[in-house]
């Protein structure tokens, strides 16, 4: 933040809005001015909402304007040592040779494992873990075959030998884990992954989101702050309001679909 405060002569205060996955402080800012002194730092949990709750106090196309992509981590599907599978496809049949048999734990909402069962046509059972921590032991100890987390919650575990990494979540190598597969060469259509992005109330003028969304793409690309945020395990993006935007139109409508085949109802 010292960098935009730098930028832009005036200081940035973060006002964490903790509650009901993101929704508390998305509705604050959804009824702020547009005049660009209030924003909201958000996360893929934006895009998980619509699903998860069957009425929102805000309109998650109309009510926010996108302004850049801050940063993406990408999930990876690692797997017990024990487990005969090295890339995506020999995990698909593995899963389809033991059809309702298999489990994979994840951290927070099971939608990335229901997408996987969708587009691979099998029956892999998601386990909710609270976090990598406990999610990791288990892998390791044998407890559960697979794992899909963050992959600089995994990282370490591969490189030890003590798990294996069947693929990453994102579209393209992961700048993380380079050497890693992309599971979506075998498994077109998925994807996974954790990201920041930042948004600003309905009616913001369209010369005022540019010239934020310059603003932190310069800042992005500073070698200091690029450098920090691969080390906590994001990459920075940087992307238009437009590239953003349709992101955000993408997921929701996956995750709905997604939701559908899996017959998970809205709260």
């Amino acid at each position: 933040m010292p960098a935009l405060t730098e930028r832009w002569k005036q200081q940035i205060v973060l006002d964490p809005r903790p509650g009901a996955g993101t929704v508390i402080g998305t509705d604050l800012v959804a009824k702020s001015a547009p005049d660009g002194h209030t924003l909201l730092l958000t996360s893929n949990l934006f895009t998980n909402a619509p699903i998860t709750y069957a009425k929102l106090p805000y309109d998650p196309h109309t009510d926010l304007v996108p302004i850049t992509l801050v940063t993406i981590s990408p999930h990876a599907i690692v797997a017990h040592p024990s487990l005969p599978v090295r890339n995506a496809r020999e995990l698909i049949a593995l899963a389809k040779a033991r059809p309702k048999q298999m489990n994979m734990g994840n951290t927070g909402s099971p939608l990335a494992t229901y997408n996987f069962n969708m587009l691979a046509k099998v029956s892999v059972e998601p386990i909710p873990y609270k976090g990598a921590g406990p999610l990791m032991t288990d892998l390791l100890g044998g407890h559960i075959p697979l794992a899909i987390a963050a992959i600089s919650s995994v990282q370490s575990a591969v490189k030890s030998g003590r798990a294996r990494i069947i693929g990453v979540g994102s579209l393209t190598p992961s700048v993380l884990f380079p050497e890693a597969p992309v599971i979506a060469d075998g498994l077109p259509g998925f994807e996974s992954v954790s990201w920041f992005g930042l948004m600003a109330p309905k009616g913001a003028a369209r010369e005022l989101v540019q010239r934020i969304r310059n603003d932190v793409a310069a800042v992005l690309q500073q070698p200091d702050i690029r450098q920090r945020m691969l080390e906590i395990g994001g990459e920075p993006v940087g992307n238009t309001p437009e590239e953003f935007e349709a992101r955000v139109r993408k997921e929701i409508a996956m995750w709905r679909q997604v939701a559908e085949v899996a017959n998970i109802k809205p709260q």
